[in-house]
């Protein structure tokens, strides 16, 4: 079946699927859900940072990808990076038709971050979810830094990037 990437333009449909995706990882991972905001995914989707993955015009898959940090780089440990880009929100619908939807995904983020000169693909995620932690390794993420605040848990993770050579290269402030 062939998935097609757009910009979402639509936040509350993002939202339900973060929401639904949010609910069945808890499932699998007996972890809590997270609590999301409508007002992040509107913020998100009207900066066009928001990439919606559609099978015969049915949304089954989205991820935010942009040069704005979305967690505090000082606490991640990562490696330096010049031009980093980072994932977040990566969605799947629970019954999807596809099982490598987040492959997928992950893979759309890194060409979108590559093609704009990133050298580094950026993600923080639950280290009780192990099968996104899965998807990323295998897909080349090293995991760095686990940080515990209270009862929530993040791994960050990074992806070393060759940036496209004719992406046009961000201002160094």
């Amino acid at each position: 079946m062939e998935l097609t990437w757009q910009i979402a333009r639509d936040p509350l449909c993002v939202h339900r699927l973060i929401e639904e995706s949010d609910r069945a990882a808890a499932l699998r991972s007996a972890t809590p859900v997270p609590r999301r905001r409508l007002e992040s995914t509107r913020a998100l989707v009207g900066r066009g940072l928001v990439h919606l993955g559609t099978q015969d015009g049915v949304p089954v898959v989205t991820v935010t990808v942009g040069a704005v940090p979305s967690f505090d780089t000082r606490e991640a440990g990562l490696p330096d990076a010049e031009h980093p880009w980072y994932l977040q929100r990566l969605a799947l619908a629970p019954h999807g038709p596809e099982p490598l939807l987040g492959v997928r995904a992950a893979r759309h983020a890194a060409a979108l971050a590559t093609a704009a000169g990133a050298d580094a693909l950026r993600a923080e995620a639950n280290p009780g979810i192990t099968d996104v932690l899965g998807v990323l390794t295998a897909l080349g993420f090293t995991r760095h830094a686990t940080v515990t605040t209270g009862t929530l848990h993040r791994t960050f993770l990074q992806l070393a990037l060759r940036p496209d050579p004719r992406a046009p290269r961000p201002p160094r402030w």
